[in-house]
């Protein structure tokens, strides 16, 4: 008679792990970023971001199902993956908040530069940029965008987790 090893594998614990891990890179990311000014570069920070979100969820689900004889459900999946973006999210954006306040208010005015030369090319009237352009400013000197960066990132690593799940889950045989 062989007995199986019964605990359960900590998805706290690694999603704690990956989602500190996640969190230090991207403040790793945008600090390069915001120093080298690739930040105004969409493409390269949308591929960037990309390539952070599914690799964290693919190492995190990867420790997860070794620890666990090679299996995850879907549910394990996106319950680990939400609580990995969203440790992570919560340092990144803290972080991001932060740095944008205090360390180099100057990028808020570059943003805003950016966003009405955009909708100035897009043919918005004065009116509505500077209707847009308040909005940005009382967003970035409230709590508001903060809590938009998290729920953002929240509502991305749903997505994210929901693939990834998908395509990683591998349940247990019901006769084993």
């Amino acid at each position: 008679l062989k007995i199986k090893n019964m605990e359960k594998v900590s998805s706290a614990r690694i999603a704690l792990k990956w989602g500190l891990i996640y969190g230090v890179v991207g403040i790793v990311y945008n600090t390069l970023a915001y120093n080298t000014g690739i930040w105004k570069n969409w493409i390269i920070g949308l591929l960037a971001m990309l390539i952070m979100l599914f690799g964290v969820l693919y190492l995190a689900f990867n420790e997860f199902k070794t620890l666990n004889n090679g299996f995850m459900t879907f549910k394990d999946g996106l319950g680990l993956g939400m609580l990995t973006i969203s440790t992570g999210a919560l340092l990144s954006v803290l972080f991001d908040n932060f740095y944008r306040k205090y360390i180099d208010p100057s990028l808020i005015e570059q943003q805003i530069e950016m966003i009405t030369e955009q909708y100035e090319s897009m043919g918005l009237s004065e009116a509505q940029i500077e209707e847009a352009v308040q909005k940005v400013e009382s967003s970035a000197n409230s709590g508001l965008g903060f809590l938009w960066g998290i729920l953002g990132a929240i509502f991305i690593g749903f997505i994210a987790s929901l693939i990834m799940s998908a395509i990683m889950k591998k349940d247990k045989p019901v006769f084993s």
